[in-house]
């Protein structure tokens, strides 16, 4: 199960859904793994998934999170034989979105630092 910061939750949707899973003793990332055939998941591979964020960030044209199949919190979590499937994650949203440019940046490690509202290695991928 993975802990919440309530604090950093930016709408009351996310936060009712992280809440939800909390109460059924499963992390909302976690929870969100099995559904493979869930029409919001563009990529669903061995280490990772790729999800529209239900959630985007205001100004943002596309934002995707991509997210550890395992519950993991910190980089040194990360298998190894991993970076590989990661990477192509990136590409193909850079290439299925038609992205001229974006950002990625990571959220791991203690919330109190990074502004995450879930305790889970998660990237942001976005476009404009």
């Amino acid at each position: 199960m993975s802990e919440i910061r309530e604090d950093n939750a930016r709408d009351p949707e996310q936060l009712r859904r992280m809440r939800e899973a909390k109460e059924k003793g499963l992390c909302y990332f976690c929870e969100l793994r099995p559904k493979a055939f869930d029409p919001g998941i563009v990529h669903f591979g061995k280490h990772w998934f790729s999800r529209k964020n239900d959630f985007p960030y205001e100004g943002s044209v596309h934002h995707y999170l991509v997210i550890s199949r395992g519950h993991i919190t910190k980089l040194e979590e990360i298998e190894n034989n991993s970076t590989h499937e990661l990477f192509n994650v990136f590409r193909y949203l850079e290439t299925a979105l038609g992205a001229p440019g974006g950002s990625i940046f990571l959220r791991f490690g203690d919330m109190a630092y990074t502004g995450a509202t879930l305790d889970h290695l998660h990237f942001h991928f976005l476009v404009g």
